[in-house]
């Protein structure tokens, strides 16, 4: 591998590895590697692993940034709903959650989801607006008549 890809990925390594607060032991711990190793990656003498980017990335690490120093945030843009929607969900547990994303794929099929008994009640469901026949409404020389 090229040296000068070798110092950028130890590099972004290093930063991200600062961003989360870890010291080069303990991040190295996060993977099983040795301190050495954690220095010698983070200096470019060598390229850090495939196996340890994936274990670090379920650790907060933004591996995309790493090997191509494009932030994942910056990929990610959401507006104020989708925000709203995934702090919503970021806070019910595991259960919950899956309940929130079968819900909103029932919507996104135009079916009207139901809660299971006993969890409440319903979403309420969009009323269809009334159509009027014609001749069946009452006129208003009536209504007036009826005061």
């Amino acid at each position: 591998m090229n040296e000068n890809i070798r110092l950028l990925l130890g590099a972004r390594l290093r930063e991200e590895r600062e961003r989360l607060g870890l010291s080069q032991l303990v991040f190295g711990a996060l993977g099983d590697i040795s301190l050495r190793t954690e220095q010698d990656w983070e200096r470019g003498v060598s390229a850090v692993k495939s196996d340890f980017l994936n274990v670090v990335a379920q650790h907060g690490v933004d591996v995309l940034y790493v090997v191509t120093g494009e932030r994942l945030s910056a990929k990610l843009t959401l507006d104020p709903i989708q925000s709203a929607v995934l702090g919503s969900l970021a806070q019910c547990s595991p259960q919950r959650q899956m309940e929130a994303v079968q819900h909103m794929a029932l919507l996104a099929a135009g079916m009207s989801p139901q809660t299971p008994a006993g969890r409440g009640s319903p979403l309420p469901s969009v009323a269809k607006p009334a159509v009027k026949k014609p001749g069946r409404g009452v006129g208003v020389a009536k209504a007036r008549k009826g005061k």
